[in-house]
């Protein structure tokens, strides 16, 4: 009897938070303050809306992060148990708060966000347990320590899986970090364009190889992939945008999604731009995250006003 084939999974490495939203006209300047309105308390997590937009297509996903043991705790990995993840590797920090946000979102759907770090913001080194690893095809995680994604690196390579990284500008370390090293590891890089020409300011270009590829967001404008000397971008979509918030998270799961598949860059690019587009339809980074004929219907949707222009 043929071995039975089963689909990669997906192991997310990272954040998981509490989202408290606020609508604000524009958020204050220095010495300044603002009306505005809460509209909801939401699960979020850069790792973690990953592993819930990519579960929603149809991966399975294990997620490996914390939590503290409070209320906001207790809410974050319910809605995660909702979502049908693998949560064994998720620990709870006694006597410590949940990592939480405060998201302020403009009249144009644009967020500011201020991280209020705890002790349960991310996994430690001591949590990324050979358990947690076995039978991952691939690691995404987002950049926070060097120390931790050198070593969900080394744990990745140890059982073969392929390794993404989200890297933002506000958790950039300083030059003379050793980050350079650390982007040579990794196969698959996604990133904002302001996050990227920070990264280059402080780095250097970052180039890739062809075994490599670096998947840049470029907000309404769209999404670029490059990977060695091929360059593919793709235009943006008109939507309704309510909050942007998890739309460069809900990029990131639609393509390794796509690209676990076996598909190419382009179509990865296309299906990943699709469902950043409609990711931005409702309040909450995790809210708007499409289920996969949703993403297939804005692309047939698109497809069909191509072939009749």
């Amino acid at each position: 009897m043929p071995p039975v084939s089963r689909p990669p999974l997906l192991l997310c490495v990272g954040d998981i938070d509490m989202d408290i939203i606020i609508r604000v006209p524009e958020p204050p300047g220095r010495d300044q303050k603002v009306d505005g309105e809460r509209v909801a308390q939401t699960p979020g997590g850069m790792a973690a809306n990953v592993a819930v937009g990519a579960r929603r297509l149809g991966t399975p996903v294990r997620m490996l992060g914390a939590v503290g043991d409070d209320a906001m705790g207790r809410e974050a990995l319910a809605a995660l148990t909702t979502e049908g993840l693998d949560l064994d590797h998720v620990v709870t920090r006694a006597n410590t708060p949940t990592f939480f946000c405060v998201i302020m979102v403009d009249r144009a759907g644009e967020k500011s966000l201020v991280k209020a770090i705890s002790e349960a913001y991310l996994p430690r080194v001591t949590d990324l347990t050979p358990a947690a690893f076995e039978g991952a095809t691939h690691v995404h995680l987002t950049f926070t320590r060097p120390e931790l994604v050198a070593a969900t690196v080394a744990r990745a390579r140890a059982v073969g899986a392929t390794v993404s990284l989200d890297l933002e500008a506000a958790d950039l370390p300083p030059p003379g970090a050793g980050i350079g090293a650390l982007l040579k590891d990794i196969d698959l890089l996604f990133v904002s364009e302001h996050s990227r020409a920070e990264a280059e300011r402080r780095f250097g270009s970052l180039a890739t190889r062809d075994d490599q590829a670096i998947a840049t967001t470029l907000s309404a404008r769209g999404a670029r992939l490059e990977r060695g000397g091929t360059c593919h971008e793709v235009p943006g979509h008109e939507v309704e945008v309510v909050d942007t918030s998890g739309a460069g998270d809900a990029f990131a799961a639609a393509f390794l999604h796509t690209w676990l598949q076996g598909r190419d860059d382009l179509i990865a690019l296309r299906f990943a731009n699709a469902a950043a587009a409609l990711s931005t339809r409702a309040y909450g980074a995790q809210a708007g995250l499409a289920r996969l004929e949703e993403v297939e219907a804005l692309m047939h949707h698109i497809s069909d006003r191509r072939t009749h222009a």
